[in-house]
């Protein structure tokens, strides 16, 4: 018993990079196409909708940690459902090889890009936990979560045509990187 536990954690935790990145509800816009405004605001709607359980129309940091325990739990059960190819509730080795072999084909596919969506995930958990969502109040209205992606899209959104581009996040990302670089020099 104890075997097939450690399997199953370890396998949980071999796959957790591919669970992380299913979708909590519906469909994801396609990875590098162009981002319309409403498209922003009809996201925040629906991660607001989702992170606000209480539907109050207050987002507090309590809520915010149940939303983010919740989802770890599904993604974990997702997870496992895939592994236990069977359906016995049990990871044999022989499931948690084939799924090692599964996910190292599709890296080799899709080339593994490390640390890009891990670190776009810690940033999003960093702001969700530190005060200038919630500020002092201790709460988010959807106005104010609304408000705040708006006008990191207006940012983004450079010639203001309503689109965000792939050329203007590339642009954005390179401005930040040279001036987390800039700081760095000044730092040493």
């Amino acid at each position: 018993m104890k075997k097939v536990t450690i399997l199953a954690g370890t396998a949980l935790l071999v796959v957790a990079g591919a669970a992380a990145a299913q979708p909590a509800d519906g469909p994801r816009r396609e990875r590098g196409a162009d981002i319309t405004r409403q498209q922003v605001i009809e996201r925040t709607e629906q991660r607001f909708a989702r992170l606000d359980l209480n539907d109050d129309g207050r987002l507090t940091r309590e809520e915010a940690g149940q939303a983010r325990e919740q989802r770890r739990a599904e993604r974990a059960d997702r997870a496992f459902e895939r592994l236990d190819l069977n359906g016995d509730g049990n990871v044999s080795r022989a499931e948690f090889d084939q799924a090692r072999a599964q996910r190292a084909e599709r890296r080799a596919e899709h080339g593994e890009r490390r640390g890009g969506r891990f670190m776009r995930r810690a940033h999003r958990a960093h702001a969700m936990r530190g005060e200038g969502l919630f500020g002092e109040q201790g709460f988010v209205t959807r106005e104010q979560f609304q408000e705040r992606a708006l006008a990191r899209f207006d940012r983004l959104d450079v010639d203001r045509n309503g689109t965000v581009t792939v050329a203007e996040r590339r642009e954005a990302f390179e401005q930040r990187r040279q001036r987390r670089q800039e700081r760095r020099n000044q730092d040493d």
